[in-house]
């Protein structure tokens, strides 16, 4: 993988590993919309998008699976297996 696909795995692996602390530290009701951040691979991206705990985990089952706000640019082999209004659920192609 090229260095700059490196950097961008590890910057959507940052971005996970921050959700993943948020999600522990969330105590609310199941259905409640909880911020997270966008897990695009865009350093730079500031967003924030909601979930459910549930969706959050079910998401995150699959270690190729992120989400991310709805229309932020994909890495190369990424595709979009869910939409909705408030985030996308990428997923890394298997190499």
């Amino acid at each position: 993988m090229p260095p700059r696909d490196d950097r961008l795995v590890e910057n959507q692996e940052s971005f996970r590993a921050a959700n993943e602390r948020l999600q522990t530290m969330a105590q609310v009701d199941d259905g409640t919309l909880v911020p997270f951040i966008c897990e695009c691979a865009d350093i730079k991206c500031l967003g924030r998008l909601e979930a459910t705990l549930s969706e959050f985990e079910v998401i995150h089952e699959d270690a190729q699976r992120f989400f991310v706000l709805p229309g932020h640019p994909r890495m190369d082999g990424e595709e979009v297996l869910t939409s909705n209004r408030r985030y996308e659920v990428v997923s890394k192609a298997a190499v």
